[in-house]
């Protein structure tokens, strides 16, 4: 029996026993009864919430299992890493920090960049030094 019914029934006793003829209890009974019936709205209320986040739910699901299908079921597990992500890794440019012996200035530089005999140029100064 849903919260409706039981709020009706209710209803349907009170009338039945005629209890109209005691107005204070008359009173409490239709306030009784109107604050069941606005519990009942709320619970419909909350339960159709409740089917549309589902509905959304079991949708999304849809959706991931279509994109674990298309790009393998590896993607959605957290400790995936692809082959791509290691190329990046290796590719990544490695800078140094340094000082420039004439100005006293930082600056980063890639040392992949230069030989080992080639001179440093600092960008603030222009001077050039071995790093």
């Amino acid at each position: 029996m849903s919260a409706r019914e039981k709020i009706a029934y209710l209803r349907g006793l009170i009338e039945g026993q005629n209890l109209s003829e005691n107005v204070g209890l008359s009173k409490f009974h239709e306030a009784l009864l109107g604050a069941l019936d606005s519990l009942a709205e709320e619970l419909d209320e909350i339960s159709e919430a409740q089917d549309d986040l589902r509905d959304f739910v079991e949708d999304l699901e849809e959706e991931v299992m279509e994109i674990s299908s298309e790009y393998g079921p590896d993607l959605l597990d957290p400790r995936y890493e692809s082959d791509d992500d290691e190329d990046d890794d290796d590719e990544e440019e490695k800078y140094e920090n340094t000082t420039c012996p004439a100005c006293g200035r930082d600056f980063a530089y890639q040392p992949d960049a230069y030989d080992e005999d080639e001179d440093l140029l600092c960008p603030h100064c222009g001077q050039p030094f071995k790093q």
